[in-house]
């Protein structure tokens, strides 16, 4: 049931590069969703992709010189449809490497024109002047697009509280979800150093409210050893799966499985090898992986004011 591609098959396909030599095939998804009664019954919780609800937290959309890009809305679409993804959050690849940010912001909003499976992202610095006006203009204007998430980008910028400050506390008031972005320009698959950790948790204990989400960061099997005890001191820091092959599972068991968002990662990392690894994880519940595929981000949007 199980195919074994190579790269190059693969990134044909799919126009991904596989994060592992396995994917799930079409004809695997459909005998998987009408035998997952059985299969629960014999193995324990092991639920479709169709029953997942799956909601994607971190896709790139944009062209750029590779052929992994995924240059618009109906070809993600596809893509999605392929693993059984109801919606995605997007954001622009422009937005992340090319200034103005403002630009690839206003692009994605017209590629994702009146899809209602696809969520703007709108990727942020800190405005350059100080105080609360600045930082209230852009979420304003953000609000008033329709967009109810954030990538904020911390590689091009540093992680200084007093730097994000302004920003923070306005996203904060609204209880918007804040994609921590730690890539380079030209992904954003990143990772922790001790630095970033150090300040992020100023971050996290100054604005109890926002809920902060690292993304598509890794190191190894996991991410920095560190962070595991920052998210044992707070409520609302949370890990997704994008980056983190193993690393999750820790955080799903022995904090919570609220606490674990589920994204693909795409067009970078592949999204069949990270749906499997929280579909047929072991010590969770059907109504664990649910939250983790999908819930749990709704809740974060639901929660935006």
């Amino acid at each position: 049931m199980i195919n074994k591609l190579s790269r190059r098959t693969f990134i044909k396909n799919t126009a991904l590069i596989a994060g592992a030599g396995l994917i799930v095939t079409d004809s695997f998804n459909n005998v998987n969703a009408s035998t997952s009664s059985k299969i629960r019954n014999e193995n324990g919780d092991f639920p479709s992709l169709n029953e997942l609800g799956i909601f994607d937290s971190c896709v790139t959309l944009g062209k750029f010189t590779s052929e992994i890009s995924i240059n618009s809305a109906n070809e993600l679409i596809s893509i999605m449809d392929r693993y059984f993804i109801k919606e995605a959050l997007v954001h622009d690849y422009h937005a992340l490497s090319a200034y103005p940010i403002e630009h690839g912001n206003e692009r994605l909003m017209k590629a994702i024109a009146n899809n209602s499976r696809l969520h703007p992202v709108w990727v942020l610095e800190p405005p350059v002047a100080p105080g609360l006006k600045p930082a209230e203009k852009i979420v304003n204007d953000l609000l008033n697009a329709g967009v109810r998430a954030v990538r904020l980008r911390f590689n091009t910028k540093a992680l200084f509280s007093w730097m994000w400050d302004d920003l923070l506390t306005v996203l904060e008031d609204h209880r918007i979800p804040c994609f921590l972005d730690f890539g380079t320009t030209t992904t954003t698959l990143g990772t922790l150093t001790d630095h970033n950790v150090d300040n992020l948790q100023i971050v996290v204990h100054k604005h109890p409210n926002l809920p902060i989400i690292l993304s598509h960061v890794m190191g190894g099997l996991g991410i920095h050893p560190a962070a595991i005890y920052l998210t044992y001191r707070s409520q609302n820091l949370y890990l997704d799966v994008s980056g983190l092959l193993e690393y999750w599972r820790t955080v799903a068991y022995e904090v919570s499985p609220e606490r674990i968002l589920y994204a693909s990662g795409m067009p970078f990392t592949d999204p069949g090898i990270l749906v499997s690894n929280v579909q047929y994880a072991l010590g969770l519940d059907a109504n664990d992986k649910k939250m983790i595929c999908g819930d749990n981000l709704r809740k974060l949007l639901g929660g935006v004011r």
